[in-house]
């Protein structure tokens, strides 16, 4: 079975790196236009001084830069390798591809559908394996069928998973 949405992610992945690092440069505008000393606020009943915690909101800020600038290289990455296999099929390959997931367009074709979506699982896999630094989860497809798996495997997953 082929996801096809999976597909369409990855057909619009210039657009999604593009939008993560406008995100970026705009949370970093954001934190350095602010005010970082203290100011007196009040309200209906005191006045006050009212300070930049720089603990908090630079450990906050740089947590979010650093998850930022991560998603932008995963990205960037799924983005090559998809693009280099994009340029290996035939052109009228190609123009499907854009055409459905693109355009949006009611067509199908499932011997381009498929070849497609197993690049994307071998680069998903690539991408586990070099981010993540772990083996990846199972497609769906490769895992057994529950009815095949006995009452003690079972629970050995269950109880490793747990």
């Amino acid at each position: 079975m082929v996801d096809c949405s999976l597909i369409a992610y990855y057909m619009n992945l210039a657009k999604s790196i593009y939008r993560h690092k406008k995100r970026l440069k705009s949370a970093r505008i954001g934190f350095f236009n602010q005010t970082m000393s203290s100011y007196v606020t009040s309200n209906e009943h005191e006045i006050f001084s009212k300070g930049f915690s720089v603990e908090n909101n630079v450990i906050n800020f740089v947590d979010a830069q650093r998850r930022l600038e991560d998603t932008i290289k995963i990205c960037e990455f799924k983005h090559k390798h998809f693009t280099e296999f994009f340029r290996t099929l035939q052109p009228d390959d190609q123009i499907y591809l854009k055409e459905r997931y693109l355009q949006e367009e009611e067509m199908i074709n499932d011997r381009v559908d498929r070849e497609c979506f197993d690049m994307i699982q071998e680069i998903e896999e690539a991408v586990s394996y070099r981010f993540m630094g772990e083996e990846p989860s199972p497609y769906v497809e490769d895992a057994p069928d529950i009815d095949d798996v006995s009452e003690e495997e079972f629970v050995q997953a269950f109880d490793s998973a747990f």
